[in-house]
């Protein structure tokens, strides 16, 4: 069973890499017992023609019930890992074109609760000779590398809370619905899977695929589905079905609905003007 999913958050985190500043791996996955000590390299670098200063710190980070990532002091969450961590060097100059190795430990307490626990190390990038009169926050970026322990055992476990519809406004407007999932496990979890639409007879008439998304330890996830047309006025059954990593479990919740006016297609898209002036 993969417990871990680092690519989801890398492409979560890029956001924060708009520049020269780069970092291998931007995520790292390791089980530990307590009291064990890991030690981890990781190579930065700047890809940019300006040397850059470089300085390292640490962090927490969460995610809101919409999946909005938040950036939080270290030690703000039970399950961090940021307070284990050390690092060297605190600060270095990177040349253009140019690489180094950075080094940090993580000293699992001996109490350590059973689950998975993270952090992130940032490290932000600045020019140490910007132009006169320009403020120096315009050279500053940030990357980041998030860390992950698990320390067993490792319990995984799900549930559908609701599924919460919305329906259209207008002729032309989608069906939304929010499935609500909260994880009841104490590792972190990759989730995925499908919203159908079934008839009274059972027969799907739709299907909407849901994205892989994370879900940290005891924490809950909405997955907001748009389903559009065409598809006629009726009675319908709303069926989630979400996997969290278990190849041999889903967990799914169905809810009736009524289509009082038929759904509108999607738009077409706009077609490409191939010629000349118009």
């Amino acid at each position: 069973m993969k417990r871990i999913f680092p690519f989801a958050l890398a492409l979560a985190l890029s956001a924060l890499a708009q520049s020269t500043l780069g970092v291998d791996p931007p995520v790292l996955l390791k089980e530990a017992k307590p009291g064990e000590i890991l030690t981890h390299t990781l190579r930065v670098y700047n890809v940019g023609t300006r040397t850059v200063r470089v300085r390292v710190s640490l962090g927490d980070w969460t995610y809101d019930p919409m999946g909005k990532i938040q950036f939080l002091p270290v030690g703000s969450l039970k399950e961090s890992a940021s307070p284990w961590a050390t690092f060297a060097p605190p600060e270095f100059l990177l040349e253009a074109k140019q690489n180094r190795a950075l080094t940090y430990t993580l000293t699992v307490p001996a109490n350590a609760a059973p689950g998975t626990h993270w952090g992130i190390l940032f490290l932000e990038a600045e020019d140490p000779n910007p132009p006169p009169g320009v403020p120096l926050a315009t050279f500053r970026v940030r990357m980041a590398h998030v860390f992950y322990v698990n320390v067993p055992p490792l319990r995984t476990s799900g549930r559908i809370t609701g599924i919460v519809p919305s329906a259209p406004q207008g002729p032309q407007d989608p069906y939304r619905f929010a499935v609500q999932y909260q994880n009841t496990g104490n590792t972190a979890q990759k989730l995925a899977g499908r919203f159908e639409v079934r008839e009274a007879s059972g027969r799907k008439v739709a299907e909407v695929e849901i994205e892989e998304v994370v879900v940290l330890p005891g924490q809950v996830r909405i997955l907001p589905i748009t389903l559009v047309g065409p598809l006629p006025a009726g009675t319908y059954t709303a069926l989630a079905i979400l996997n969290y990593g278990d190849p041999a479990k889903d967990v799914a919740a169905d809810l009736p609905f009524a289509l009082r006016t038929a759904l509108a297609p999607p738009p077409a898209p706009p077609q490409e003007n191939k010629g000349g002036s118009p």
